[in-house]
């Protein structure tokens, strides 16, 4: 029977690939929006993925449990246990809502060819919240907590790549009324990136306190009272 240090290597192994195949349905969306369009074989792989995602969930919570219940274990590993059964709930909501602007795309789609040059709007957010996640990831194998303070400036970019949609988004708006529900589109979509990366930073600050007991939320609560 494994230890616990064997069996917590063991989970952590499993989110890893959890946030992998996250990953590779991030990029699912970002093919689509650079092809302008809504590809049944793309969308064919994003629903075994999504499902993957959701079956490592299962997994690593069933796991977790066990071996929480098993070796009680003590405050420096009760913390890493803790910090992936929060990873796991993020990361799944995560897949839910990439599935979801895949399926906007599809909607995008049945407007005709006249506003697909207006893709590039969500598909720069997309980028952006894809190079956030990046950084996520290469901190989460390589085990590096002090690379994740970096996600917190660009957390702005996104903001500014955001507000920047929306203007152009309400501008084609006014111009034809006729736009209006397509441009919708592209502000929901966008919006589902923007909770996509806050998601991500919620990931990082578990990460830190994973690794070094920095509780970075804690820290924002108190600077907000």
């Amino acid at each position: 029977m494994r230890n616990l240090h064997e069996r917590i290597d063991a989970i952590n192994e499993h989110f890893i690939e959890m946030a992998k195949n996250v990953e590779r349905l991030m990029r699912i969306d970002i093919e689509m929006l650079k092809n302008k369009s809504f590809e049944k074989v793309l969308y064919g792989e994003a629903i075994i993925v999504e499902d993957r995602i959701n079956a490592y969930e299962v997994k690593i919570k069933e796991d977790s449990i066990v071996t929480i219940a098993m070796f009680q274990p003590a405050a420096r590993d009760l913390r890493a246990l803790l910090s992936i059964l929060e990873g796991t709930k993020i990361l799944e909501r995560m897949g839910d809502l990439l599935l979801d602007n895949i399926n906007l795309i599809k909607e995008m789609e049945k407007k005709g060819d006249l506003h697909k040059g207006y893709l590039s709007l969500v598909e720069e957010m997309a980028e952006k919240v894809e190079e956030v996640y990046g950084i996520y990831t290469t901190a989460l194998i390589e085990g590096n907590d002090k690379a994740v303070y970096s996600l917190l400036a660009i957390d702005e970019e996104v903001n500014e790549i955001r507000d920047k949609a929306v203007e152009k988004v309400i501008g084609i708006m006014k111009e034809n009324p006729e736009n209006i529900e397509f441009g919708n589109l592209i502000l929901l979509s966008n919006k589902k990136y923007e909770r996509i990366s806050d998601k991500i930073m919620q990931l990082g600050k578990s990460l830190v306190y994973n690794l070094s007991g920095d509780n970075l939320r804690k820290k924002e609560l108190i600077k907000k009272s």
